[in-house]
């Protein structure tokens, strides 16, 4: 006779590894998402004024491509050089659509709101189908998603005109070409050219999207150069397979992975081919492109300017000081809730629970997946696993590199922003799920316990209620409906939650 406990971790299974569970995680981050979106006064915090900005400034244009510095974009920063411009593309056609029915700005900004929440859900199932190629059990995976979307910065996000919900999902998508690429030559014995050129297609573009991806660009393609010459061995097989490869690759869409790849490239080559060659960087400096003044209207480089201008000669420029910094911001910054320029960025802490639980759970974890990782990779997917410890390792390095040089610079540590590290998240999360699940072994009563406890550490406060619980109603649209119900789920919400009385909690 089965023990009550083991049936119960079976229901428990069973219910977490279901497609409907997943598609309840996805419904979550969407009706989180909306709450905000429909709450949030435009502009949000995370740079909304910016990207509809320069939304707007290309949908008076048809080509992405400027002659000269428009004299309304000096606020955009140097637009004819900049490398992340994509979205903001792509992005003015459907609010060139819109605008065909409609001039008011709210309207306008909530249904391109809804766009990016459409994005950012679409992410999720293809971080789905990503974590699924580890082998790993759906519960586990699914598991993961669910504390990914119980992060406060993640529905904040996701409400918001941003080219990070559009990032995301192709961060995504690249790494699982990358698996597909990778299978179709170790197990189907075939270099697949269709995989190749939708990944190359993928990568550039993505890059033209955020800069931000050429990290994890380095890292796939230094994965993928590895695992070629492991199978190969030699440039006389590596070829013969490119050649086997090229003649299975025919019909129209051979002729359109060409065309894309070719337009792409262009693209990808007119923007940092050109920057590299004028510039010397990929990414240069307002400055460089345009002149003080011009760049003086450019929020974040004036910022940076001023305080490089009135840096103290005594400034730190330990990494050990700088490191403990970055930790603390991107904690906070992953937790807090923050308006927009209309309350000048009001920010309010984290909510006790959450904030205290993510710290713990997320140390004790690092620790188990380092006495876990060797049973990990027997476990699941050695060359998945490989996949993504290289690219996160290249993706944190980079970015927290590219901080300490701006901190080297100014004499601050600025521009550190939980947000950054999202596309990483859910294989960090991964990780750590799946180290307690190999760490328990057979002992589903303390899973359930630990999912449990993890789960309600974040519900309690965390996901859209931190932003519900911090706010106020100079934060929301001027919209009596809308205040009177964040009024009434924080009346009775709030003296429920831990510290929702202390809102200055671990702010310095």
């Amino acid at each position: 006779m089965k023990k009550p406990s083991t049936s119960i971790y079976r229901r428990f299974v069973s219910i977490a590894g279901s497609n409907k569970f997943f598609w309840f995680v996805v419904g979550l981050l969407v009706f989180q998402a909306l709450w905000i979106a429909l709450s949030g006064l435009y502009p949000m915090a995370f740079d909304e004024n910016f990207h509809l900005g320069l939304i707007q400034l290309y949908s008076s244009h048809i080509s992405p491509f400027w002659g000269s510095q428009p004299e309304s974009a000096n606020a955009f920063g140097s637009i004819t050089r900049d490398p992340s411009y994509l979205y903001h593309y792509i992005f003015s056609f459907p609010y060139r659509f819109i605008s065909l029915f409609t001039d008011n700005q709210t309207a306008q900004v909530i249904i391109l709101r809804l766009l990016n929440i459409g994005l950012f859900a679409s992410g999720l199932v293809l971080y789905r189908r990503l974590l699924l190629k580890t082998g790993a059990h759906k519960g586990i995976v699914h598991f993961s998603l669910l504390v990914f979307v119980l992060l406060p910065i993640v529905p904040l996000l996701a409400a918001q005109v941003n080219y990070d919900n559009l990032f995301l999902p192709l961060t995504a998508l690249a790494l699982l070409l990358t698996v597909k690429l990778d299978n179709s030559i170790y197990k189907a014995k075939k270099f697949d050219i269709t995989t190749l050129l939708q990944l190359v297609i993928v990568c550039l573009a993505s890059s033209l999207i955020k800069y931000a991806f050429l990290p994890i660009f380095v890292a796939i393609v230094g994965f993928v150069l590895v695992r070629v010459w492991l199978y190969y061995r030699s440039f006389g097989k590596l070829w013969a397979g490119l050649a086997a490869g090229w003649g299975r690759f025919v019909g129209w869409t051979r002729v359109g992975l060409v065309i894309g790849f070719v337009i792409v490239t262009g693209l990808f080559i007119e923007r940092y081919g050109v920057n590299l060659m004028r510039y010397h960087t990929p990414v240069p400096d307002c400055s460089a492109v345009l002149t003080i003044e011009q760049c003086s209207e450019y929020g974040p480089w004036i910022r940076d300017h001023d305080l490089k201008l009135n840096k103290s000669d005594n400034a730190s420029r330990s990494p050990v000081t700088f490191t403990h910094e970055w930790f603390y911001g991107m904690w906070l910054r992953t937790f807090f809730a923050v308006d927009g320029p209309t309350t000048g960025f009001q920010t309010r802490g984290p909510l006790l629970v959450p904030g205290i639980a993510a710290i713990i759970f997320a140390s004790i974890s690092g620790l188990v997946l380092l006495l876990t990782l060797p049973r990990l990779f027997k476990r699941y997917s050695a060359p998945v696993l490989s996949l993504f410890i290289a690219v996160t390792i290249i993706f944190i390095a980079l970015l927290w590199l590219d901080e300490f040089e701006a901190f080297l610079r100014t004499g601050r540590p600025v521009a550190i922003n939980g947000r950054y590290l999202l596309p990483v998240m859910p294989l960090l999360l991964f990780a750590g799920v799946a180290a307690w699940n190999k760490l328990l072994g057979h002992m589903g009563a303390l899973k359930m316990a630990f999912a449990t406890v993890v789960v309600l550490s974040m519900l309690w406060g965390g996901g859209a209620l931190t932003y519900v619980l911090r706010s106020n109603n100079a934060w929301y649209w001027p919209n009596s409906t809308v205040q009177q119900i964040n009024q009434t789920v924080r009346g009775a919400v709030g003296p429920l939650t831990p510290g929702y009385d202390q809102q200055g909690q671990f702010l310095p």
